[in-house]
């Protein structure tokens, strides 16, 4: 099937369910953005569980967070195992099918623990939907996304934080590849972040340059995490005004990183600590700390847009910190949060939960386009007006048959690898518990 007409079905659908009649659509708006179509926010939090967020904005610490919450509709949001595999999970959220069809299903592979690269998506994202209807999106850190592909709108990889030494940054960063000039200038360097930035981190006058001699390896977690975070917020900062997206995704690894590096101090009280208690007490704060610069960095990207523009805040599973079930240690929870303003959601309201496959279809509706019917997932059909109701039941009777055929390409053009790129993606999984 040729990619125009590939088009043409999917803007039919989108032309039905915005009651501009049916029938086919003709040739010459193939590839066409539809004038005053939908247009969607989403940030991604990384492991954002209610059992942190809602005492820290009780305790007033997240303020952005809380005046979201009481704007749009929100709930818990179900995950599903493996939980410690974000790459599979997120890939789930951004497809709306499951990691059997979409292909993606871990960090690395076989016997060498190659990092698993933009190759394994065999389902087309909500970016790749969104194409072929003409409309663009805005989408940069996800995971298993390097070499970035050719998509409407931009692209930039998960690898933007590697290879930082290399002479030429890895072929691959970003796409169109004519913003790699300016998307490589937003990296951070970890060991450029001053003891003053870091100390927002940490307890009250400490003393940053002894704590860089004792605990070397938790304050370069520290560094690295953070760098990577600011690296990313550099770019949307840089692209937010390239165009007007349709979609805007604006995601933080960072907070699943911080809690995989630091969860286990905040998780202790002295009395059970059985370490250096000068190491917890000058850890324990690091967590709740940097989900306060996250709420930061989200009023910020919140200011970007109208103040009624449809947005989505969710994250991919909780966090309850370290725990034994009986087969190892646990830290993942099947709990993440989801929280969406839109004129079709009641502000303020607690709806009971929605799973994470029907964080897709859910997605799709609040841009005017239907999700497949191979798509597991529902529309969110709770905390919506009665125009929502409606809305919400014309959409799930106008399910398109399947979106598969618009899967990406696999295997087009040369992936440029680095040994040493694929090494220091590696030191990290291991130093996060994420592979060993």
């Amino acid at each position: 099937m040729k990619v125009a007409g590939r088009a043409i079905r999917v803007l039919a659908a989108a032309l039905v369910l915005a009651g501009c009649g049916g029938g086919d659509v003709p040739a010459d708006r193939a590839g066409a953005t539809k004038k005053g179509a939908a247009k969607l926010l989403v940030i991604g939090i990384d492991s954002a569980d209610w059992r942190l967020l809602d005492p820290l904005m009780a305790a007033g610490r997240l303020p952005h967070l809380k005046a979201f919450r009481a704007q749009a509709a929100s709930g818990r949001m179900e995950s599903f195992y493996p939980l410690e595999k974000s790459p599979l999970l997120w890939a789930s959220i951004c497809t709306g099918v499951e990691p059997a069809v979409h292909g993606v299903d871990s960090f690395v592979k076989g016997s060498d623990q190659k990092p698993v690269t933009g190759s394994a998506w065999h389902a087309p994202a909500i970016w790749d939907i969104l194409g072929a209807a003409g409309r663009s999106t805005l989408i940069s850190g996800m995971w298993t996304t390097f070499p970035a592909r050719a998509i409407n709108g931009v692209m930039v990889s998960d690898y933007l934080p590697y290879g930082r030494e290399r002479e030429r940054p890895l072929a691959g960063l970003v796409h169109p590849d004519s913003l790699s000039e300016a998307v490589v200038a937003c990296r951070v360097d970890p060991q450029t972040l001053s003891h003053d930035q870091l100390a927002r981190f940490l307890p009250a006058g400490a003393d940053l340059a002894a704590l860089e001699q004792t605990y070397p390896q938790q304050m370069q977690k520290l560094r690295d995490i953070w760098a990577a975070d600011l690296g990313y917020l550099n770019v949307a900062r840089r692209l937010k005004d390239q165009r007007d997206f349709d979609l805007f995704f604006f995601y933080l690894r960072g907070p699943d990183m911080i809690s995989h590096g630091f969860y286990h101090y905040l998780a202790f009280a002295p009395a059970d600590w059985h370490g250096d208690q000068a190491e917890l007490a000058t850890f324990k704060g690091v967590v709740e700390s940097y989900y306060e610069w996250a709420d930061e960095v989200t009023g910020e990207v919140l200011s970007w847009f109208p103040a009624d523009h449809p947005t989505i805040i969710a994250s991919d599973h909780g966090f309850y910190g370290p725990r034994d079930e009986g087969k190892g240690t646990v830290e993942h929870s099947e709990w993440g949060i989801f929280m969406v303003r839109s004129p079709l959601h009641l502000p303020g309201v607690t709806f009971g939960h929605l799973k994470l496959l029907d964080i897709c279809p859910t997605m799709l509706a609040l841009l005017d386009l239907p999700p497949a019917v191979d798509m597991p997932g529902a529309v969110l059909a709770e905390g919506l007006t009665a125009q929502g109701q409606d809305r919400v039941a014309h959409i799930e009777k106008n399910r398109v048959p399947s979106y598969l055929a618009l899967r990406p390409a696999v295997g087009s053009g040369v992936v440029e690898t680095d040994d040493k790129v694929e090494e220091e993606i590696r030191r990290q999984l291991r130093s996060l518990g994420y592979i060993k």
